[in-house]
């Protein structure tokens, strides 16, 4: 039960007989704590009376736990005397309209949840914060909860007119979710987080974007549902709405978003009503911005030059966006700095950029040490900027945004591995090494950004060396090796300096700085993986079986599994067997196994379907082992075995589910711009597929299949010249 300003909200979660009371409650806990920051925090009042707000949330929390421990009630109802008046001091935010709300744990569904009014499903894996969950899955838990509530005014109250609006009803309320997740995790290390998922090589947004088989926001047409649930709606469609945020300021933006719900509630609205609402607000003009966006697939590629004046003290910045083929300019908030060396901002504007080329000018300034170019990513898309690594170095180090600092660092990560492909037998430069050795052991940054700060992608942007993946992949691991070779005692230090034992179920003010720790931690023992010797296999097989959280526990596996220690295969076999007791720990098992880049991993992938408890039937066991191997395109899609493995795949599952394969053959969207020798085995296991398919039945899958043979013409045409015209490519 939840009460608020006298209203109370009966709260249920129906999940599976005998599950544990403790972990139900905190999941509980943990929705309750959503639904009081969406009445607090969210409306057009969303900034206004912050003050009077905590304390009106520290209030309900001490009043919560008087009555939980059943103490003093003439106390307790001079807390509901002084709430109430509290609360009617304030303007609040969406208040829900029933009296019960339910979470309905759900098995076996293709999506995370699904909003009904009063009655959500939550996939059952992730309803609760079970003992066998990963931290990145509480954190998922999290947002799927407050996700979902959202949905009760964003997508029931008031919903798209058409399928086509299905964007806005998901955007508008991933974009809150991340804000609550914000609150909770901080700022920086949440918005970081959501630049990860942007860069991620296979699986991030960029890369769903630049593929063959990419979609505008709202397409013109669809074959299948489906299409309008990915990356591009949840994310992309996210960072418009973010965009449109930052460029009418944030207390204008909730007005509008008010304004929005409070015109269109009961019914159905486009999203030119959504945008003329915040027009309304604002005074902007928004509707072109809004019309490239949702209709123009791909994202701004833009370019950064910049000279100094020593006599006018000025610099000025010269922004150029790439055009797409017959497309026009993108429109976005542009928000630059220009840093001195000590990380002191000289000066910092927010532009909106509307052309192929604007000029920026700042006045009566010193020269800067560096730029910092789109703060906090304040647009969905990349910047191309000439920097030196010794700019870069000093940028990484003293950048006051944290997402700069991590683009410095991934692009200096990008001059090393470009350099190691080059020459597989030269060293990671000292200077890299060093830099990436005193952010991991910054203490400050540990407890703002746990260890996202210290993320390294098998990836680089420069498209000649981009799908050269185990390159990419060789590269990276030699320059994880070259740290522990450097520092192997220090790290072990580390590593136990940032060991945590708290499980997930204990107060959120002590849960995020323990994840974060985590994180580090385990950023530590991946390095010490690399050494790959009798002492660090003692290390990582010791956090495997003692290990109190299972992202320990499962972080370990992984390591363990990549390992040459001699008893891994029944290392893996003992693991298995005890993960098959919980359907969380099996999943996260499956995904080990499958994300898994040993030489053999094709073998213990097919090894592990044939174990009774895997159920190809079931979405959580076939996404967890073949879409962490499908995503794994240096073997899925570079080696034959991988191949032969992946068609297999496919075959067997396309009379399951379409809409995981679909998911699937997402890897093979950039065919065409991988090495040659690739081409045509690609080609042969896509028309290969094709061929034992039936247009009735598998109509969704072929189309799919079609706009990845459209989007790779090379390839195409070099199978083609062997084995004659594909059917159905054209």
């Amino acid at each position: 039960m939840i009460s608020i300003d006298g209203h109370s909200i009966l709260l249920e979660l129906l999940v599976p007989p005998g599950s544990d009371p403790v972990v139900a409650e905190y999941a509980l806990q943990v929705l309750a704590d959503a639904i009081l920051w969406m009445y607090l925090f969210t409306g057009k009042g969303s900034y206004d009376q912050i003050d009077e707000k905590e304390k009106i949330s520290a209030l309900i929390g001490e009043r919560d736990r008087m009555k939980k421990e059943n103490r003093d009630l003439k106390t307790l109802e001079v807390i509901r005397s002084r709430l109430r008046e509290m609360a009617a001091e304030i303007t609040p935010g969406y208040r829900y309209t029933g009296t019960v709300y339910r979470e309905i744990g759900m098995q076996n569904s293709d999506f995370g949840g699904m909003e009904n009014v009063g009655n959500t499903t939550i996939t059952m894996n992730r309803i609760m914060p079970y003992p066998e969950m990963t931290d990145p899955a509480f954190e998922y838990m999290i947002r799927v909860k407050v996700h979902e509530f959202y949905h009760n005014l964003n997508g029931s109250e008031v919903t798209g007119k058409t399928p086509f609006e299905l964007w806005l009803n998901e955007a508008v309320t991933a974009f809150m979710e991340n804000k609550y997740h914000a609150r909770l995790f901080g700022e920086d290390y949440s918005r970081l987080q959501t630049v990860l998922g942007l860069y991620a090589p296979s699986t991030g947004t960029f890369a769903l974007d630049a593929g063959s088989a990419s979609l505008p926001i709202e397409p013109d047409g669809f074959n299948d549902p489906n299409d309008l649930i990915t990356g591009i709606t949840y994310v992309k469609a996210a960072e418009f709405v973010r965009m449109i945020e930052i460029l009418m300021g944030k207390e204008l933006f909730v007005k509008g978003l008010d304004l929005y719900h409070s015109r269109y509630r009961h019914a159905n609205a486009t999203w030119q009503q959504w945008i003329s609402a915040m027009e309304e607000v604002s005074g902007h003009n928004l509707t072109g911005m809004a019309r490239t966006w949702l209709k123009q697939t791909g994202f701004p590629i833009v370019t950064i030059s910049g000279r100094y004046d020593h006599d006018q003290h000025r610099y000025e910045m010269t922004v150029t966006q790439a055009v797409p083929s017959q497309g026009i300019p993108w429109t976005f908030p542009f928000h630059a700095a220009l840093v001195d060396k000590d990380g002191n901002d000289l000066a910092e504007r927010i532009i909106r950029i509307d052309d192929t080329e604007t000029v920026i000018t700042f006045d009566n300034i010193e020269e800067p040490a560096f730029l910092s170019l789109n703060r906090g990513y304040s647009f969905y898309g990349k910047v191309i900027a000439d920097t030196d690594p010794e700019v870069l170095r000093t940028q990484a180090a003293r950048d006051t945004d944290s997402v700069n600092r991590y683009i410095a660092m991934y692009q200096l990560a990008e001059q090393e591995i470009i350099r190691l492909i080059k020459d597989p037998g030269k060293e990671p430069s000292h200077e890299y090494l060093a830099l990436y050795f005193r952010i991991l052991s910054d203490d400050d940054l540990s407890h703002n950004l746990g260890g996202l700060l210290l993320t390294l992608f098998d990836s680089v942007d420069a498209p000649e060396y981009a799908h050269r993946y185990r390159a990419l992949y060789n590269a990276r691991r030699a320059i994880e090796h070259a740290l522990a070779t450097r520092y192997e005692q220090e790290l072990q230090d580390l590593y136990h300096q940032h060991d945590q034992r708290v499980p997930l179920t204990v107060p959120m003010e002590l849960n995020v700085p323990s994840i974060k720790e985590r994180q580090v931690k385990n950023s530590c023992l991946a390095l010490l993986s690399c050494l790959d010797t009798p002492k660090i296999h003692s290390l990582i097989r010791a956090q495997l079986e003692t290990g109190a959280v299972a992202t320990d526990r499962v972080r370990a596996f992984s390591l363990y599994l990549h390992s040459a220690a001699s008893d891994r295969l029944e290392v893996m076999e003992k693991v298995g067997s005890a993960a098959v007791g919980h359907p969380v720990s099996w999943e996260a098992f499956l995904a080990a196994v499958g994300g898994c880049s040993a030489p053999d991993v094709v073998t213990l992938i097919c090894q592990t379907e044939k174990s009774p408890r895997f159920d190809i039937t079931q979405v959580n066991d076939h996404r967890a082992l073949y879409g962490s191997f499908a995503a794994n395109r240096k073997i899925s899609l570079q080696t034959p075995e991988g191949r032969g493995l992946f068609g297999d795949i496919l075959q067997k599952l396309v009379s399951i589910n379409q809409n995981s394969v679909v998911s699937l053959m997402r890897a093979c969207d950039a065919i065409d711009l991988m090495e040659k020798e690739y081409h045509e085995p690609l080609i042969e296991m896509l028309v290969s597929f094709q061929n034992t398919l039936d247009p009735d039945r598998h109509a969704v899958v072929l189309h799919s299949i079609r706009r990845l043979l459209m989007g790779a013409p090379s390839a195409l045409q070099a199978w083609e010249s062997v084995h004659g015209p594909a059917s159905g490519s054209n």
